[in-house]
């Protein structure tokens, strides 16, 4: 666009419409590839230092629900789930099953690379020869309108 007036307007009299364009630039990915909406939600990411402060947050809060655990009466059904932090490492032993349970799944379900045949020409089995179903007259049923 051209260089906005201070009325609103540009060299040409149309109105400039910077709102819109703000919207626009903010659904415009930049030259380095990141949208600009998750540079705004997650920006705060690439600072430095800050995967130790997270981890650092998430230890202290471990701690903190860990002692709070000896203070809470348990009325558990099992004797075994009254040891403090047996919830804390039975969801790690849970989360970790799930996990490593994705290797083996993944082995299970990948397929290979030419599974659906090779991409650059027509599927095997089929000859590229054969009329298409458009060169073909379409069939006449008798029991359709005049027989």
């Amino acid at each position: 666009m051209s260089d906005p007036t201070d009325n609103g307007r540009d060299d040409s009299g149309r109105f400039v419409k910077r709102t819109a364009e703000k919207v626009h630039n903010l659904h415009t990915p930049s030259e380095d590839g990141i949208h600009p909406l998750s540079q705004i939600l997650f920006g705060w990411t690439h600072r430095k230092g800050i995967a130790n402060i997270i981890f650092w947050v998430l230890l202290v809060l471990s701690l903190i629900l860990l002692s709070v655990d000896f203070f809470v009466e348990r009325h558990d059904y099992l004797k075994f789930a009254r040891y403090t932090g047996f919830y804390g490492i039975w969801g790690f032993v849970c989360f970790s099953f799930a996990v490593f349970m994705g290797w083996p799944l993944g082995h299970l379900l990948r397929r290979d690379e030419n599974y659906y045949g090779d991409a650059g020409g027509p599927p095997e089995g089929i000859d590229p020869e054969a009329p298409m179903a458009d060169d073909m007259p379409a069939p006449k049923h008798t029991s359709e309108g005049d027989a």
